[in-house]
């Protein structure tokens, strides 16, 4: 490393640290490339409600380099005292704490951003109805367009912010960079490492035969609290209807259901859920082994296009009517034009009498697919941090 610089990486960010993060962000790969490691955690200063009620339940791993923060400047002491220059993984968002801490990171190291988790997106639909509600109601009015001004300065901040590195995956995320200021590592989507490392292993289970449900932990994800805002669905209404929906498919198609649990969920908890067999951090394996995965647009989604497998996309009257669930219905639909698939409503299922035209697999568009939304043609086969630790020792040794 130049004398300017010290092998030394910050990861900033503002979510707890849990064993699953601590693997995604390849901090084992940069110890043992002779690394020394942080990670400064913001989640106290931007999310104070979310962060005691997260400190109960004994998810942060517990890691030696992390430092948990609940005073901006003593944070900021802490950046800019730093002996030397190091390198800082910045995945905070654009609100004012975080650009004071961004500002103070430039000033004494340089900037690696990630854009590894784009997905199609479609317009947002304008309903003259909703607009209507919007406006004669005074308190419901102000929430919407308060959020919608704060959405649009993180978007404005954002675009005009320059990193020194960008780690990019499929070419829709290299869209709108300034070349001249940040420099491109092309690798890919987290989920890829799994795809080159599990690709052609043996599962220890026999998955075959069965339809695998991708769990989105829609009704209870932490994360609605993080950003205080109204969960997708309720539970309800979504589990009886996920159910009723998965049986009557699966029967159909004489298949075995299987629930893929997302990674965060806890539904040892919960008194409302799915009827059926709920497993949890195995859902690569899954997959690989299923006939048909079905999901509304979990990112693990992913590995089923990469493994050429049947996808149905599902939806429900709930998801497509609440106005809670707008953005969820929005992106299940551009997933859908982008896949050329259909999306199943699971409360007409008895309308549907069949359904092997969703069993089709359009290989162009799931290759396409890939190059857009998980990685570029000719980026290297190797795992994602590998590739990011190997470009910054070039650069700087």
């Amino acid at each position: 490393m130049s004398s300017k610089y010290q092998k030394q990486v910050i990861y900033l960010v503002e979510s707890p640290l849990t064993e699953r993060d601590f693997n995604r962000f390849g901090i084992l790969n940069w110890i043992n490339h002779g690394w020394n490691v942080e990670v400064f955690d913001l989640t106290s200063l931007n999310a104070p409600e979310f962060w005691e009620h997260i400190k109960k339940d004994n998810s942060i791993f517990n890691f030696e380099g992390l430092r948990i923060f609940h005073n901006i400047n003593e944070l900021l002491f802490e950046i800019s005292n730093l002996k030397n220059k190091v390198i800082f993984i910045d995945l905070l968002n654009f609100r004012n704490i975080n650009i004071k801490v961004r500002k103070a990171a430039r000033a004494n190291g340089i900037i690696v951003n990630l854009r590894l988790g784009n997905i199609p997106k479609g317009q947002t639909e304008i309903k003259f109805i909703e607009l209507f509600k919007v406006l004669i109601n005074p308190f419901f009015f102000f929430k919407k367009m308060n959020a919608f001004v704060k959405n649009k300065l993180y978007q404005t901040r954002a675009k005009k912010f320059n990193p020194d590195y960008l780690v990019v995956g499929g070419t829709k995320s290299m869209s709108g960079v300034d070349y001249r200021k940040t420099s491109i590592i092309k690798a890919h989507n987290f989920d890829y490492d799994y795809f080159i490392e599990k690709e052609n292993k043996k599962s220890k289970k026999n998955n075959h035969g069965s339809l695998v449900f991708l769990d989105e932990d829609a009704a209870f994800h932490l994360d609605y609290m993080r950003l205080k805002i109204k969960p997708f669905v309720t539970p309800d209404n979504y589990y009886p209807i996920i159910n009723n929906g998965l049986n009557k498919i699966a029967k159909l198609l004489n298949l075995k259901i299987k629930i893929a649990a997302h990674p965060r969920s806890n539904y040892e908890t919960k008194p409302i859920k799915f009827k059926f067999p709920i497993e949890k951090n195995n859902t690569f394996d899954l997959i690989r082994d299923a006939e048909v995965v079905m999901g509304h647009s979990s990112t693990a989604l992913q590995y089923a296009i990469l493994l050429k497998k049947p996808i149905i996309l599902v939806t429900t009257d709930e998801i497509q009517k609440a106005y809670y669930a707008k953005h969820w219905k929005q992106l299940i639909h551009s997933l859908a034009i982008t896949l050329g698939k259909k999306v199943i409503n699971l409360d007409h299922i008895s309308d549907q009498n069949n359904f092997q035209d969703c069993l089709k697999v359009d290989h162009k568009k799931y290759e396409l697919y890939v190059e857009n939304f998980i990685k570029s043609k000719g980026s290297s086969e190797k795992k994602l941090w590998d590739i990011v630790i190997e470009h910054m020792e070039k650069d700087f040794h």
